[in-house]
């Protein structure tokens, strides 16, 4: 009997070892080497679609847009264009204190629900976290002090707390799943435009080497200790002027999948917009060279226009410059669904100025939304 029962287990180690093999054989593999199937298959797919084109993302898609909230299906990039993004960003501020919904009023229970949508429509959803200022108890934008991440490393007199704060957010994780019970894998956007100093992990806050530190600290624990295994790690600094500085806090290949950047058009007038248009080529021939020494995923993180005056801001703006590199995704930022915010949008609704130069950025061949992603 006995002897059966090993002769088993020995067949089933066999079939599972060659189930792995299948599914890495020929297949690039992320930092996480224990990154789940579906994972592996995320990070090839994005590999592949750099030679299709560049996929269309949105923050908070689906959660609300401008002058409305919680609406389900609704999506303002679906109401002009008739399809979803590609890609749907999500922002997991207050998850690491326990909260029941996000800094921008998202219930993370219905997050989560948006995600599983998302994934069983083909699309991909990436996250980013504005995490609260464990000294202060302020938000992330309170960025007074250079102390805050040296006391969250090991040693530091908020260490522990600040684990617990990770523990949270692979809880969060960790609860993505879809109807076979597997984890919904996510890019993970955390600690961006660092090269800014508006946040409390900023360039002005804390030196290049307690930024790699801090990095480092929470891929090791939330794939190490916290056995998070659906999270490919994207890095994404604010513009920078040369591959030096982009390059100064980045806390090594071995703790990244994706090289992005944030940047944003700086005014409302013509001159802001060639402004914008020099500063994001200079910033995607920085982010595709890396890439392509590294082998890494090269994509914009965070851009746009906030709203919009320029009606051919998408075709006369983003896509002439977008159009000559490949990159996996361009992500727009949020339409904000609070009243005293009626001008923080970045994608048009339906009867906006801007609305069918968006349409006609959509259907170029290159540009990829959610249906494309099935073909």
């Amino acid at each position: 009997m006995k002897k059966t029962f090993v002769l088993l287990m020995s067949a089933a180690m066999i079939l599972a070892s060659c189930k792995q093999k299948e599914t890495t054989a020929d297949m690039k593999l992320p930092v996480d080497k224990k990154a789940t199937k579906e994972t592996v298959e995320l990070y090839n797919t994005l590999f592949s679609s750099l030679d299709k084109g560049i996929m269309l993302g949105h923050q908070d898609a689906l959660a609300y847009g401008h002058s409305w909230y919680k609406e389900a299906g609704r999506s303002d990039v679906k109401d002009v264009t008739g399809d979803y993004p590609a890609v749907i960003g999500w922002e997991l501020g207050h998850v690491e204190i326990g909260a029941e919904f996000n800094l921008d009023s998202v219930y993370f229970s219905d997050m989560k629900r948006y995600i599983k949508e998302t994934y069983d429509r083909g699309g991909i959803t990436t996250a980013s976290w504005h995490g609260d200022n464990i000294v202060t108890g302020n938000t992330s934008w309170d960025c007074a002090q250079d102390s805050v991440v040296r006391t969250i490393l090991p040693n530091g007199s908020n260490h522990a707390k600040y684990l617990t704060w990770l523990d949270r957010v692979a809880d969060f994780f960790l609860d993505l799943k879809d109807d076979e019970g597997n984890l919904i894998p996510v890019v993970f956007r955390m600690y961006h435009e660092h090269t800014g100093a508006w946040f409390w992990w900023g360039s002005g806050q804390c030196t290049p080497e307690e930024y790699k530190q801090l990095w480092i600290m929470t891929v090791q624990h939330l794939r190490d200790k916290k056995d998070v295994h659906n999270l490919l790690y994207a890095y994404s600094p604010s513009e920078t002027k040369d591959e030096a500085e982009f390059l100064e806090r980045y806390p090594g290949d071995d703790y990244v999948d994706m090289v992005g950047y944030d940047c944003y058009v700086p005014g409302k007038n013509a001159e802001s917009v060639v402004k914008y248009k020099e500063a994001m080529d200079r910033n995607l021939k920085i982010v595709t060279g890396y890439a392509a020494k590294s082998g890494k995923i090269p994509t914009i993180g965070e851009t746009g226009m906030e709203s919009i005056p320029d009606s051919t801001y998408f075709t006369q703006a983003v896509y002439p410059v977008i159009s000559q590199y490949k990159i996996a995704w361009v992500l727009f930022w949020r339409n904000a669904w609070e009243s005293g915010k009626p001008d923080h949008f970045y994608a048009p609704f339906t009867g906006h100025s801007s609305a069918s130069d968006f349409k006609e950025f959509v259907a170029k061949p290159n540009i990829l939304m959610n249906t494309d992603l099935k073909q």
